[in-house]
């Protein structure tokens, strides 16, 4: 049976729907076609009655709903009646919000600062708007590389509480970190503006126009393909076409759009616990870590799932237990990498001169071709980063450090780091180099080290390259210890330096069967090992994240359906079935 999701949380990913999005379900007769009603939720008490049209299901499916039959096995009807469910879901929420606050959309029961806040919203998205159109003119610039590079890290939402009762004994508590957000917190004003007042309205289309004026030709043409579509969407409605008519009902969607999303913004805030206090409790995250080991012990052991090899290299964060022990299965072992890349210059050297030697181009000897191989690895000089604390970036700076001395300095410190006898901060110290010197971009915020995996044969199990996997296993046959290093290693990539990690093992023991248990004293190692040496997030962290956010969904989705009850909700299934096709 497929999981409905009813939440608020998944209604509220329509709130940001690309509001430009196309769709292969459109037709063009805006009047008869996108008019109709489909749906109507009617409050019981006060009869409020408001209404979903087949353009909303169409948006909706546009934006999201699509997904729950490319990703989630759903059949296109099932996908249509989900939207039209999370649309009347959305709906709802907004009518019992303004009730609440006393809120309305021409402005009533809005502060200043929330009206100027949805001012600047509308504002943001035309100009975001006319972006997208530009940069589908001039092509966009996300995906330059920059000199920056930043460690997104691990903010903690809760901390393990260990105390003693009047007997002495233990016990555990639970407090969140969490800290719940007004949709205003991070808001700052520099005007006071109010949608709803026609001065303020009517000035944001002739900023909007004037700037455009005053940019080059590719925003004006970006501007016009925007006023031109724009024209399009509404075609069959006898609408007026000059630009300020036009631009001004898109404006008032933009702050339809804007008050919505702020409603229901403020309405989850609201409904989040607002104090320290949790109902989760250790036993909970020791037991669901006992689950998900079984589980994994049952697809992995038992069932001999055939994916093993894979989803260990490839999902390791994801698994939680490991064939340690069963015959003829792959071991496997972590590294942290340390890339001094070739410059483009240097690589394009590297392939004439690895291509020359293949094809025996002039009787090109394997000593020369090694002769010239050496002489271009020891050009190859480190990037060296220092931490920007006012940019939370890391930024290269000038330095003579050869890759030796780089070496060197890791090698210092990764024995100071191991004399303290805290693998964390041996961690912390390897994550340091990756920022410091790595140009390695895939262990930049990786979830996880290198996973390289030993077979029966003591072959390497992993796409690396052979330089790559021959330095790891070194390590690993002269059982190394986290934090030990292996030597300088040549790739068609230029230099790496390899730092083991530790081995992939099951974190309390071998002795896993389906009768596996622990009790509530395990969550004290949980909250101590770490997910990703690198990173400081443990294994309690990504449970109690896990039954957090399952938790909250669990209210949102009984809250939902308790307004629902204080609705009369019809739905006409005639007027969108060419929808389903």
């Amino acid at each position: 049976m497929k999981k409905k999701f009813t939440g608020i949380l998944l209604s509220f990913c329509l709130l940001c729907m690309g509001l430009l999005a196309g769709c292969s379900l459109v037709e063009t007769d805006y009047d008869r076609y996108y008019n109709q009603v489909v749906a109507v939720v009617e409050n019981k008490e006060t009869g409020r009655r408001e209404e979903i049209t087949k353009l909303d299901l169409v948006s909706g499916y546009s934006s999201y709903g699509y997904t729950y039959e490319q990703y989630y096995g759903y059949s296109r009807e099932e996908a249509v009646e989900m939207t039209l469910e999370l649309l009347e879901n959305r709906l709802i929420t907004i009518i019992t919000a303004e009730d609440e606050y006393g809120y309305d959309r021409d402005g009533t029961g809005l502060s200043d600062l929330e009206k100027t806040y949805l001012w600047q919203q509308v504002v943001d998205s035309l100009n975001e708007n006319l972006n997208s159109y530009y940069d589908s003119i001039v092509g966009s610039d996300d995906e330059e590389e920059t000199d920056e590079v930043t460690f997104g890290g691990y903010d903690k939402t809760a901390k393990l509480v260990v105390g003693y009762d009047e007997k002495g004994e233990i016990y555990y508590t639970i407090e969140s970190l969490a800290e719940n957000e007004h949709p205003l917190d991070n808001f700052r004003p520099t005007v006071n503006r109010d949608f709803n007042d026609s001065e303020d309205r009517a000035l944001i289309f002739e900023s909007f126009r004037d700037n455009v004026i005053e940019s080059d030709s590719d925003y004006k043409r970006a501007y016009q393909n925007y006023l031109n579509d724009l024209i399009s969407s509404e075609r069959g409605q006898n609408l007026s076409e000059d630009a300020p008519s036009v631009f001004e009902r898109e404006i008032e969607r933009l702050y339809d759009t804007a008050y919505e999303n702020y409603l229901l913004e403020l309405y989850s805030y609201n409904n989040r616990p607002q104090s320290n206090s949790t109902s989760i409790t250790a036993s909970q995250i020791v037991n669901l870590y006992v689950n998900k080991v079984r589980s994994d012990y049952l697809q992995y052991n038992i069932e001999n799932d055939s994916g093993y090899d894979d989803d260990v290299q490839d999902s390791l964060n994801d698994m939680y237990y490991f064939n340690t022990t069963k015959e003829g299965a792959t071991q496997f072992f972590t590294v942290a990498n340390v890339l001094f890349m070739f410059t483009d210059e240097q690589q394009d050297e590297y392939d004439r001169l690895t291509e020359k030697y293949e094809n025996n181009d002039g009787g090109y000897t394997r000593v020369e071709y090694e002769k010239d191989l050496d002489a271009l690895y020891s050009q190859i000089t480190p990037v060296v980063r220092k931490y920007n604390a006012q940019t939370d970036a890391y930024e290269e700076i000038e330095s003579t450090l050869t890759v030796d001395d780089v070496y060197d300095i890791m090698s210092q410190k990764l024995d100071s780091a191991k004399k303290e006898g805290n693998v964390n901060k041996i961690g912390d110290t390897i994550n340091e180099f990756i920022y410091t010197y790595g140009e390695d971009t895939g262990m930049f915020n990786a979830e996880s080290n290198y996973v390289i995996g030993v077979d029966s044969n003591g072959e390497a199990v992993s796409s690396f390259v052979d330089s790559f996997n021959e330095a790891g296993l070194e390590l690993y046959n002269n059982n190394a210890e986290i934090g030990d290093m292996s030597a300088i290693v040549r790739s068609e990539y230029g230099l790496h330096v390899l730092i083991y990690t530790g081995k992939c093992e099951n974190l309390f023991g071998d002795g896993i069967t389906l009768n596996f248990t622990l009790d509530e004293s395990a969550v004290e190692k949980l909250n101590d090992t770490r997910v990703n040496l690198l990173v400081d997030q443990t294994y309690f962290d990504v449970l109690y994240d896990e039954l957090y956010t399952d938790n909250f969904s669990n209210y949102e989705n009984m809250n939902i359906e308790t307004l629902r009850e204080n609705y009369t909700i019809t739905v006409y299934s005639g007027r969108y079935s060419d929808l389903i096709g």
